[in-house]
């Protein structure tokens, strides 16, 4: 740029939105590479696919709770005909156990877990705690 008379110094905005255009390509492409890369991970995959394992099989055992009240809490994917709802996917593992709990001498409480084991050490373990009120 030349600063002769009447011309001040800095970038056109033209130059200005040139410099925003050739930034934003870099990055959408680093951006890109980056998703590409966490996709095609497999670990992440089947980490993620043993945690939505988990929380449906969860989500089964809280909702016959509900249905059939605390003391009969139960998880209706480990009797001897099984809704549909808990069919497995394959290569994973899922169990759970319900076990009753103490909190400050009140036994009133019940801990429910769930366990999914799958490929590439995908595991998952979640845990909540009911109350028979």
């Amino acid at each position: 740029m030349s600063s002769g008379p009447g011309k001040s110094k800095g970038f056109s905005l033209i130059e200005l939105v040139v410099f925003i255009v050739v930034i934003g390509l870099a990055l959408s492409g680093v951006f890109l590479a980056f998703s590409t890369a966490l996709q095609k991970s497999p670990g992440v995959n089947a980490e993620t696919t043993a945690l939505e394992l988990a929380a449906a099989r969860m989500n089964i055992i809280i909702g016959q709770r509900h249905i059939n009240g605390f003391s009969a809490t139960s998880d209706p994917c480990t009797a001897g005909s099984p809704p549909a709802m808990c069919a497995g996917t394959t290569g994973y593992t899922v169990t759970s156990s319900i076990s009753p709990y103490t909190v400050n001498t009140d036994s009133n409480y019940k801990l429910i877990d769930v366990l999914v084991s799958g490929p590439q050490h995908a595991n998952a373990d979640l845990k909540t705690l009911v109350a028979g009120v």
